[in-house]
């Protein structure tokens, strides 16, 4: 009797490598547009606090200001625009081993461990990344609300953490990939070495 009732219920498998793979690209990129998104937002609620508080300067100031939001504009398009490119990039260059051979299955498996601890490191590295630069943003808002604003200080400091912001994002994504194509890279060696 248990023996048909096992026939009956199918096991479950663990999902095919390309799939963890996939997902686990999807998981990251996704989690570092949303950081992304957040902080920018931060940083044009700060934006708007000073040009709130230059509503009374001279108009070379509030021209400052006009400038410094386009600029911030310019740089929350290019970032979107390179963690696009970056996701693709990176999905064509991590599935090239598997499109290459036709058995990726077998080698691939032993490393779903190594895989989900190197996805959780990367979530864990940009979310640690966003909460600094959000806390750096808000020291300066803090400060800008205490001190008042000096009009070029204010703004070069939002410009100057945008900017890094998006470079060190773009590095820790570009980190990530190159772990993750190295693994790839050689399971497959691996694979092509076994009889």
């Amino acid at each position: 009797m248990n023996h048909s009732l096992s026939r009956r219920v199918p096991r479950l498998r663990e999902p095919a490598p390309l799939l963890q793979l996939l997902a686990s690209v999807i998981i990251v990129f996704v989690l570092a547009f949303g950081a992304d998104v957040l902080l920018q937002r931060a940083l044009e609620l700060f934006l708007a606090g000073i040009v709130e508080q230059d509503a009374f300067f001279y108009s070379a100031v509030r021209q400052q200001d006009a400038f410094a939001q386009n600029i911030l504009a310019l740089i929350k398009q290019l970032s979107f625009l390179a963690l696009g490119i970056g996701f693709v990039v990176t999905l064509v260059f991590l599935f090239i081993p598997f499109s290459r051979r036709s058995r990726s299955t077998q080698g691939f498996q032993t490393g779903s461990k190594q895989l989900l601890n190197a996805t959780l490191l990367s979530l864990r590295g940009i979310a640690t990344v966003t909460f600094i630069f959000l806390v750096v943003t808000a020291i300066y808002e803090l400060v800008l609300r205490i001190v008042g604003n000096q009009p070029p200080f204010f703004l070069l400091a939002a410009l100057v953490t945008a900017s890094m912001y998006v470079f060190i994002l773009a590095y820790s994504l570009f980190d990530y990939a190159k772990e993750r194509r190295a693994m790839v890279g050689s399971r497959s060696e691996k694979e092509e070495h076994t009889p």
